[in-house]
């Protein structure tokens, strides 16, 4: 599973997704594009040996002297990307320490959330200036960077092997000391947009921590386990709707740079050690094997998700509750209006004694009591249901009948946003 954690991990040391002004954009102008033969050597250099603070000081200079370095552009956005995940990530364990013992520090929350999305802000428009370039790449071996990523104090065993690719397309393990293990990427102009898609998914995130009112964890407890007359629920306040509408724009800009970063990977014709291959590319390091009706899908995905959230489709409640391992009898009915969700946002209640009732035990009212206390009136009862529910139980059934395993699916769910 070490591509998986690789995967996973990739969200948190090197930039993701889109497209810079696409059509696609929601009414955006088109930006032009602008061929550099401009390059960054040193600065790529010193990025590929893991020295990313002199790497992205390198790619500053060369900026301020070129401002259409795209592959400088690139270093820039590595870099500051790995640098603000670190400290996000270094907040957010501070908080969660401190919760629990002096309670939630709102200050610093707010603070660390709103430093990280005016980082992710900074990779954004440094991936915007890269994808104008439609010559841009880089050659990285994620693998080979010494990193300690997991703060031991030290670069271990577990930092070591953190992105190396432990299975092949056959499913076998790859041998300790394989080169394969630890393959050089060469990132192009549809992985710049597949890099921007992320970043804008990672901050509508952001945006949606920082328009509630978070409650103490001890409330939660307090309230979970009912002592000392504490009340049963606890009401998560929105405190800035301007921040979850400033979500929802994200995540359409995020499916329109997906969408993008599609079409761009439809349309390559080389074939050079690619992150995602299409489905004539055969090189391609990560054990990813793909065709027409995987990107036909992917095509789908996306424009299910954009109808929900522009209201357009909602999830079916009755479809969804069957994805699960336990399968109903009565359903819970209903349907979630995820568009309405973020255009009309409002407190999230948890009733501590509803929650309660589910647990050992399953009616559809009782399902039907919470999804209320949390949605408010964006739970419905009538809407036109998304396809979205539909391919996931397809994904589901096709698992089940061993037409393809569950590791091959998760390998989807990673790679194509």
């Amino acid at each position: 599973m070490g591509w998986v954690r690789a995967a996973i991990a990739l969200s948190s040391t090197i930039v993701v997704a889109g497209a810079a002004g696409c059509a696609t954009t929601g009414g955006r102008a088109a930006v032009p594009e602008a061929r550099s033969l401009a390059e960054a050597p040193e600065a790529l250099a010193a990025l590929q040996a893991s020295r990313f603070d002199q790497a992205e000081q390198q790619a500053k200079d060369l900026l301020a002297e070129e401002d259409r370095n795209a592959q400088a552009h690139l270093v820039a956005a590595v870099t500051r990307y790995k640098r603000a995940m670190h400290q996000l990530t270094t907040d957010v364990v501070a908080i969660g320490a401190g919760a629990f013992v002096h309670g939630l520090n709102r200050q610093y929350l707010t603070f660390a959330l709103t430093n990280a999305d005016t980082e992710l802000a900074a990779v954004e428009a440094h991936l915007a200036a890269a994808a104008r370039d439609p010559d841009v790449q880089l050659e990285l071996c994620l693998a080979c960077w010494r990193v300690d990523w997991n703060r031991s104090g030290r670069v271990d065993d577990r930092d070591e092997h953190l992105f190396e690719i432990e299975i092949d397309a056959q499913g076998e393990r790859i041998p300790e000391g394989d080169p394969r293990r630890r393959p050089t990427f060469r990132f192009d102009r549809g992985d710049v947009f597949w890099a921007r898609a992320m970043i804008a998914f990672q901050r509508s995130v952001l945006q949606l921590g920082l328009a509630y009112e978070w409650p103490d964890p001890r409330a939660l407890m307090e309230a979970d386990q009912g002592r000392d007359g504490a009340g049963r629920a606890v009401v998560i306040k929105l405190k800035d709707k301007a921040k979850v509408l400033r979500a929802r724009e994200l995540i359409l800009d995020g499916l329109a740079y997906a969408d993008r970063c599609r079409t761009l990977y439809l349309a390559e014709t080389d074939d050079d050690r690619e992150w995602v291959p299409n489905p004539r590319q055969k090189d391609h390091p990560l054990p990813l094997p793909v065709d027409q009706a995987l990107y036909q899908t992917w095509e789908g995905v996306i424009s299910d998700v954009r109808k929900l959230i522009s209201g357009q489709e909602g999830l079916d409640i009755a479809e969804a509750a069957q994805l699960g391992d336990h399968r109903w009898a009565d359903p819970p009915r209903g349907y979630l209006n995820v568009g309405r969700l973020l255009e009309a946002p409002g407190d999230v209640v948890l009733d501590f004694t509803n929650l309660e009732n589910l647990d050992g035990r399953r009616s559809r009212a009782d399902v039907e009591a919470v999804l209320t206390d949390v949605f408010g009136d964006k739970y419905v009862p009538r809407m036109k249901p998304s396809r979205l529910v539909g391919r996931l139980s397809r994904m589901r059934s096709e698992i089940e009948q061993g037409q393809e395993s569950f590791e091959r699916k998760l390998r989807y769910l990673f790679w194509l946003n």
